[in-house]
């Protein structure tokens, strides 16, 4: 199964850290949340593309909302994404 989502935002991710703020989010740190995040989907949605789906359409939604600015870091940016999909997969547990 190809995982496009996941290609996206660890290309995005790539982009990210080597802009990153050096006191804030080193291009290490970024690395981390990215491999963070990775694992986070792997875990959450490895092989069920109805989850992937559900992600990517909320995290779409997210950024329609609360847009990610410039002035975000990568860590940050990471980490929102981070939070949202355990929030699915909490929700997906519950029901």
């Amino acid at each position: 199964m190809k995982r496009p989502l996941l290609a996206t935002l660890l290309s995005c991710g790539l982009l990210a850290a080597t802009t990153a703020l050096a006191d804030e989010c080193t291009s290490d740190d970024a690395m981390e949340k990215g491999a963070e995040l990775a694992a986070t989907l792997d875990r959450v949605a490895y092989g069920d593309a109805a989850m992937l789906q559900r992600i990517n359409e909320r995290l779409i939604e997210l950024q329609v909302e609360d847009p990610t600015r410039s002035g975000h870091t990568a860590c940050e940016a990471y980490a929102r994404i981070i939070k949202e999909v355990e929030k699915l997969e909490a929700e997906a547990s519950s029901e």
